[in-house]
């Protein structure tokens, strides 16, 4: 018998979005300078720089916050628990948000279950 692959609520898409932005708005002021750096300094793409960065910032720690939807009983998931590692086998012994990495092994969750209906789902 196959079995059904899990269903995901691309949890871990948020942060890759944020990291590929960020990359293709760096990449776009390196290569829309111009040569002399008085001339960049009173460019617009200079006097984005901080904003932008200070706004990934606090996307990034609004993203992990932000609970989801369970893809399979559609309650509402928090994305701050207790949460058991499956490389390590071990609980995290607080309460630590589902994108940080494993206190014990350092790996990436990649797969969590639901308080609600029990049922795992691909992060």
């Amino acid at each position: 018998m196959e079995a059904k692959p899990l269903q995901s609520v691309f949890f871990h898409f948020r942060f890759k979005f944020l990291a590929i932005t960020a990359i293709f708005f760096l990449v776009w002021v390196i290569l829309s300078s111009s040569m002399e750096f008085d001339q960049f300094a009173t460019s617009l793409q200079y006097k984005l720089l901080g904003p932008f960065f200070i706004a990934s910032g606090i996307f990034y720690l609004v993203f992990r916050k932000v609970p989801f939807k369970c893809p399979n009983c559609q309650k509402t998931v928090s994305t701050r628990k207790d949460w058991h590692c499956p490389h390590c086998d071990k609980m995290q012994g607080k309460q630590r948000y589902l994108s940080d990495k494993c206190v014990h092994c350092k790996q990436m969750l990649a797969t969590s279950f639901c308080d609600h209906c029990k049922e795992e789902f691909r992060l």
